[in-house]
């Protein structure tokens, strides 16, 4: 029995299978849906039909106790949520109550920065808190592209660009940013850096009803190949194809 199943267009929501590992011994699918990569760049109609293409076909295939959308885009687009169905919110509320001044920093793709999602996310918490976005895409694309593993200087270069004008609290609003938290905190330790893996992880477990042996079985929908990338992760299960759903 397959206790999570996470999905996403890329590597991102590797950071929500690695937060969910450290506090559970659950069973874990996680599907790469690159071969529709990237989600953020799609309509909102067609990234919607997409991830509950992929919710449903998760479930009948899988039967997970829980499936998680591991992106922040299509949660904030797309009603995903349910009793059996958690994504990934920017950690808001989390962070508001961090601040000393009411203002916290939205690290988050482009799309997200480019448009009103964040702040009608915050209106429906009934948040006052004030919102400061920055678009962090590239770091994002440091990311996937595995270029943070290799170019050590780039991607330290482009951390202190991105934050140069952030300060007190900061969320990482894409799960891209998680595996960079390490770097940023080095580099500017004044910020205090919200994740939200680690929220989404917990409410996961909750949802479990099956705890399993830690395995983690991995698919990818084509479009190209993320074995290499995995393989400079620390992550050794094989790959295996499956297409579209």
């Amino acid at each position: 029995m397959v206790s999570a199943g996470v999905f996403d267009s890329g590597l991102g929501s590797l950071s929500i299978v690695n937060a969910i590992r450290q506090i559970s011994k659950c069973d874990i699918i996680y599907y790469a849906d690159t071969r529709n990569h990237p989600y953020g760049t799609k309509s909102p109609q067609s990234l919607c039909n997409i991830v509950y293409r992929t919710i449903r076909g998760m479930r009948e295939s899988f039967a997970p106790d829980v499936v998680v959308v591991g992106s922040n885009t299509p949660t904030l687009l797309c009603d995903v949520e349910d009793d059996n169905t958690v994504g990934v919110w920017p950690p808001i509320l989390q962070a508001s109550r961090l601040s000393q001044d009411n203002t916290i920093t939205v690290l988050a793709t482009s799309v997200v920065v480019q448009h009103d999602y964040i702040e009608r996310y915050a209106e429906s918490l009934n948040s006052t808190v004030r919102i400061r976005k920055v678009d962090a895409g590239s770091l994002v694309r440091l990311v996937e592209s595995g270029a943070f593993l290799n170019d050590y200087n780039t991607t330290q270069d482009t951390i202190k660009e991105i934050l140069e004008d952030v300060w007190g609290v900061c969320t990482l609003s894409s799960t891209h940013l998680s595996f960079l938290q390490d770097m940023m905190e080095k580099t500017r330790p004044d910020i205090t850096f919200v994740n939200p893996a680690n929220i989404v992880a917990r409410r996961v477990v909750d949802k479990i009803d099956s705890i399993g042996r830690g395995s983690l079985t991995i698919y990818t929908s084509g479009g190209h190949d993320i074995t290499p990338h995995l393989r400079q992760l620390g992550i050794t299960e094989d790959v295996t194809l499956l297409k579209p759903f």
